[in-house]
């Protein structure tokens, strides 16, 4: 059963939020399917409905992690800070980034979520860069549910794999 792990900023704003729910339905609407909305960094006053990441929840249980940068954060530090704090093997693990930002930063800040997870092997799954998708609550809701599809695709594969 695919394992999705969507992450995001705490203190990424309500419209990065409001993306990350619609990545949540999007995966979610994919048939067993099973997805964990999560935050990293400082929260805040953030609302106690989100579930921050710990320390014990571990990356390598999931099949997918999908991420969200705020458009200011060029560096995406939470996310390369998230993975590298995180030593076990992201390799053939699918992976993805949506942010709030639009026009010529929108790519690099995708860029600089999807490189990391690039470099630790995974799978990369990412939203189109194109500008008309920017930032929109639909096409966040079609790559949830695109990067739970090609979970099951790999997860298949890769039970199938073993049996032989």
């Amino acid at each position: 059963m695919p394992k999705l792990l969507v992450l995001f900023p705490a203190r990424g704003g309500t419209e990065l939020a409001a993306l990350a729910d619609a990545v949540l339905q999007g995966a979610r609407s994919v048939r067993f399917a099973e997805v964990d909305l999560r935050t990293i960094g400082p929260t805040g006053d953030t609302t106690p409905s989100r579930k921050p990441l710990t320390g014990s929840d571990d990356l390598a249980a999931y099949d997918g992690i999908v991420v969200g940068v705020s458009a200011g954060d060029v560096e995406g530090a939470s996310v390369q800070e998230t993975l590298a704090r995180f030593g076990g093997s992201l390799t053939n693990k699918v992976g993805s980034a949506f942010t709030t930002g639009s026009g010529e930063g929108r790519t690099a800040v995708l860029w600089s979520a999807l490189s990391p997870m690039a470099d630790r092997g995974m799978i990369l799954v990412p939203l189109p860069f194109s500008n008309e998708g920017a930032a929109s609550v639909d096409g966040s809701r079609q790559m949830g549910k695109r990067v739970a599809e090609v979970i099951g695709w790999v997860t298949h594969a890769r039970s199938h794999h073993h049996h032989h």
